[in-house]
C-alpha cells in the first residue's frame, strides 16, 4: 500500500475512535494445524533395477544340458548305432542272435540311445522361481506404496471480532488457510518418477516370463526351487547367478509391508500477541471501510472557499493598514509552518505503522514456523 493512501486511512481514525474500538472489542483467535507425512523405503526398487541386467544375460543365454535316454529295443527299431550300442552288445552277448562265418554279427536286441538338449536344470529352475517370486513381491509392494511418499501441512486461523464505536456496531470474520504439499518419492538419475520406474520394471519382468527358457520350464512342469538355495558351482561362481542369488535373499528378508507414517494435529486459542496483532488488523480494516464510506456528495471546493473568505474578511477588518504583499508573506509563512508540522506528524504515523506491521509479520511467521 502506498503511504499517502495509508495516511488517508489513519487520518480518519482519531484517538477517541481508537480507544472506543479497542476498549469495546471482543475477539477470538483460533488456530488449527494438521500435519501428515508418509515415507517408504525404495531400496527394493533400486535393487531390482540393478539386478535386471544380470538376469537378462541368463535368460538370453540360458545354460543347457544333454538328456540321454537308454532303451533295449529290437534291432529293427534301432535308429542309430552308437558306441554305447556296440559297448552294450559286447557286454550282453545273450542279445547276439547269430554270428556268420565272415564275422558278421546279427543281434536280436540292442541298446538304443536318445540324446537331446534341455533347459530343465536346477540353475534354470532357480531363475524361474526367482522371477515368479519377484513378480509376486513386486505386485504386493506396489499396492503398499500406491499414493506415493509425501508431506502435507494444513494450517487454518479463524478470527472473529466484535466492537462498537458510539452507536455503530462493527463485526469481522477472518478465515485464513495455508496448505503445502511436498512429493517425497525418489527419482532416478534419468529423472523418472517412482511410478515410471515401476512400470518399466513390470514390462521387463513380463518379457522375461515370456522367454523360451521360462516357457520350456513351464511345459516341463514348472517345478520351483525353495530356500535354502543349493550353492552349485554355477550359482557360486557365475557373476550373473551371484547377483540373482543376492536379489533372492534380499526380497526373501524384506518386509513387503514396510511403511512409515506420522500425523500431528493441534487446535488452540491464542490469547497473546497473535490476537493483539489481529485486533490491530481489525482496526485497520475498519479504518479502510470508514474511509471508503465518506459521502461523495460533499463539495470540498465550496467548503474551502467559504472558510478562506471568512478568514480574510476577519483579518482585513482588524488590520486595515495591511497591504497585499505583507498579507501574502504572512499567509505563506503560516502555510509553510503548518505544512512542516503536518509532514512531521505524517512521518511519525508512517514509522509507527511500519513498526507495528513488521512486528506483526515477525510474530506471525514465528508462530507458523513453530506450528510446522
Amino acid at each position: 500500500m502506498k503511504k499517502n493512501k495509508l495516511n488517508t486511512i489513519i487520518k480518519h481514525t482519531d484517538d477517541n475512535t481508537f480507544e472506543q474500538f479497542m476498549e469495546n472489542n471482543s475477539s477470538l483467535t483460533k488456530i488449527t494445524t494438521n500435519f501428515e507425512k508418509i515415507e517408504f523405503d525404495y531400496s527394493w526398487l533400486e535393487k531390482i533395477e540393478l539386478t535386471l541386467p544380470y538376469i537378462d544375460e541368463i535368460v538370453r543365454k540360458p545354460k543347457k544340458f544333454i538328456v540321454q535316454e537308454e532303451e533295449i529295443v529290437g534291432v529293427e527299431r534301432c535308429k542309430k548305432v552308437t558306441l554305447e550300442t556296440i559297448r552294450h552288445l559286447a557286454q550282453h552277448t545273450n542279445f547276439i542272435q547269430e554270428i556268420k562265418d565272415d564275422g558278421t554279427i546279427t543281434p536280436s536286441k540292442v541298446l538304443n540311445v536318445h540324446k537331446e538338449e534341455s533347459f530343465d536344470m536346477y540353475e534354470n529352475r532357480f531363475i524361474y522361481s526367482l522371477l515368479c517370486n519377484l513378480e509376486d513381491f513386486f505386485q504386493r509392494r506396489k499396492k503398499v506404496t500406491a499414493g506415493g511418499a509425501f508431506s502435507k501441512v494444513e494450517k487454518v486461523m479463524e478470527y472473529t471480532g466484535e466492537t462498537n464505536i458510539g452507536l455503530e456496531k462493527i463485526k469481522i470474520n477472518v478465515n485464513l488457510e495455508a496448505k503445502s504439499f511436498e512429493d517425497l518419492s525418489l527419482k532416478s538419475d534419468s529423472g523418472l518418477s517412482v511410478d515410471e520406474r515401476a512400470d518399466k520394471i513390470q514390462l521387463i519382468i513380463n518379457d522375461f516370463l515370456k522367454s523360451p527358457l521360462i516357457l520350456e520350464l513351464q511345459m516341463a512342469g514348472g517345478l520351483m526351487v525353495k530356500s535354502p538355495i543349493r550353492k552349485t558351482n554355477v550359482i557360486l561362481k557365475n557373476p550373473n547367478f551371484q547377483k540373482a542369488l543376492e536379489l533372492w535373499e534380499f526380497i526373501e528378508h524384506y518386509d513387503v509391508n514396510n511403511k512409515t507414517e506420522s500425523r500431528e494435529s493441534s487446535d488452540f486459542e491464542d490469547e497473546g500477541k497473535i490476537r493483539e496483532e489481529m485486533d490491530f488488523s481489525f482496526l485497520v480494516d475498519y479504518a479502510v471501510l470508514s474511509n471508503a464510506s465518506i459521502k461523495k456528495d460533499v463539495k470540498p471546493t465550496k467548503i474551502r472557499k467559504y472558510y478562506i473568505n471568512k478568514l480574510i474578511t476577519d483579518f482585513v477588518d482588524k488590520n486595515e493598514d495591511m497591504n497585499e504583499a505583507s498579507f501574502r508573506k504572512i499567509i505563506f509563512d503560516e502555510f509553510k509552518e503548518v505544512r512542516n508540522e503536518r509532514d512531521k506528524e505524517n512521518k511519525m504515523i508512517f514509522n509507527t505503522i511500519d513498526k507495528s506491521y513488521n512486528n506483526y509479520m515477525a510474530d506471525r511467521n514465528n508462530l507458523f514456523s513453530q506450528i510446522k
